[in-house]
């Protein structure tokens, strides 16, 4: 049990595997997917990475009797550990250089809701749903779960997501948080196998652009690339076999 990485040609999938606490994440946990995480995003030959789980839930949340023995070491251990290993992990798939896919083909609660919706896409199979659960224990998703929210879907699906026991895949579709299919990982692997085969440097540009929120900065970051890839020496023999096919 613990993190499997497989690869499927140029697809890293990473597995949560701790079915026993249904992928409920504490220090140990976080360490260990936050350090697969950082060895994944920095391989080259990966293309696209697939975050998935086993088991019956994608992640239901932090794992409480971890967290609760954290907290009796006081506030600097506490602020240590969620800086280190739990935001570390979130570092790690916001840092990628090439789109993360998130499966989530079971429960998504607190932390888990937070995960799926770190990827670039989630995918949420008829299994899969989430819940924002952070509250339930009077905490707040401290791994930026009320960004993700915001970005995808305004402050309203902040709060109707706050609000909901559980939503369903066509329901955040509705909101526009994830795109329900039948099973997410299939689905998630097919996407992530295309985008692997697309050529590499302008997909990373894509990623980068893609978090940047700001016009201004988003088009004088385009600009630079777009310069580049046009007066790459490739690009005329790229254009070519387009224009000739």
């Amino acid at each position: 049990m613990g993190v499997i990485v497989q690869y499927h040609g140029e697809v890293a999938e990473v597995t949560l595997d701790w079915p026993d606490v249904r992928n409920a994440l504490g220090p140990g946990e976080g360490r260990e997917l936050r350090l697969t995480l950082e060895k994944v995003t920095t391989n080259e030959d990966v293309g696209a990475i697939v975050l998935s789980s086993s088991g019956k839930a994608f992640c239901a949340g932090g794992n409480l009797p971890e967290i609760v023995r954290l907290a009796e070491g006081g506030p600097s251990a506490v602020r240590e550990t969620i800086y280190g290993e739990f935001q570390g992990v979130f570092r790690a798939l916001r840092e990628s250089p090439v789109p993360v896919l998130t499966a989530v083909d079971g429960a998504a609660v607190g932390f888990g809701c937070d995960l799926a919706l770190v990827g670039n896409v989630t995918f949420v199979g008829e299994r899969g749903w989430l819940a924002q659960g952070w509250i339930k224990a009077g905490l707040i998703p401290a791994t930026g779960g009320t960004h993700y929210v915001i970005s995808r879907a305004g402050e309203q699906a902040m709060w109707r997501l706050l609000a909901s026991e559980r939503v369903d895949g066509p329901t955040a579709e509705r909101w526009g948080l994830a795109i329900s299919c039948t099973h997410a990982r299939e689905t998630a692997l097919n996407m992530a196998n295309t985008l692997a085969g697309l050529p590499r440097s302008p997909l990373k540009a894509l990623k980068q652009l893609a978090a940047q929120r700001d016009p201004s900065v988003h088009l004088e970051a385009a600009l630079a690339y777009q310069v580049g890839f046009i007066t790459d020496p490739g690009f005329a023999a790229r254009a070519n076999a387009l224009i000739n096919r």
